[in-house]
């Protein structure tokens, strides 16, 4: 992506608002008659808006203050849209590089490849070597987790060598973490004395199915 298309995404500690801020500093605006801009520099009333999330993982942003929705063209946008039509869903594209480590915010401890266990485990305190590198595959607007061994993670735990249904997750986001929804609706979690990483019963995210993704630094060994 070029530098342009990236948005930070800030949340509202205190709320469910959120405020999207432009590779300048800026935050997204919008007034009463759905006219949009991207010059404050301090969020304001008109600069809040909201994640309505759909069935199929996309999501639509509401103004807070005016209730109209945010979409258009690529010639155009507006915030003008009182129902939620296909030019007002979004698909999130996260800004990172694909190899990256994957943090469990409950357990505090990272994914690895165990390969004894044929699984991905959410047991290491710190994301030493190749093992803990995962590749963030996006498809179809939605997200494969790949292990080093090039193999895909599914919702029931097992680790499969082709990209399928079951290995595509749409992405949710609460308090500034990240979650991992499947097809069935299901969120991945770390499960057992392991922490090994498949969908469990939970149709909403509590701590248990949040996760941060960190940078992968280059690592050396000195002998």
């Amino acid at each position: 992506m070029k530098k342009k298309q990236i948005w930070t995404l800030e949340q509202d500690q205190d709320s469910q608002v959120i405020f999207l801020r432009s590779h300048l500093g800026r935050y997204l605006a919008t007034d009463k008659d759905g006219k949009v801009s991207c010059e404050e520099e301090v969020p304001n009333t008109s600069c809040r808006f909201l994640l309505v999330k759909q069935s199929d993982g996309h999501w639509a942003l509401q103004s807070e203050p005016y209730l109209r929705y945010f979409g258009g063209s690529a010639e155009y946008l507006s915030c003008f849209a009182q129902t939620i039509g296909e030019s007002e869903l979004w698909a999130m594209h996260l800004a990172l590089h694909p190899q990256a480590n994957l943090l469990s915010v409950s357990r505090k401890r990272y994914a690895r490849l165990s390969t004894a266990d044929d699984e991905l485990c959410m047991d290491s305190n710190i994301p030493w070597g190749v093992d803990s590198l995962i590749t963030l595959v996006y498809l179809d607007e939605k997200y494969s987790l790949k292990t080093c061994d090039n193999r895909f993670l599914s919702n029931d735990g097992r680790l499969v060598m082709e990209n399928r249904p079951t290995t595509s997750f749409t992405l949710e986001l609460k308090s500034g973490k990240l979650a991992f929804k499947d097809r069935e609706g299901k969120f991945l979690s770390p499960t057992g004395p392991t922490g090994t990483l498949k969908s469990g019963r939970c149709s909403r995210p509590g701590k248990d199915e949040l996760f941060d993704l960190e940078e992968s630094h280059p690592q050396v060994v000195f002998q």
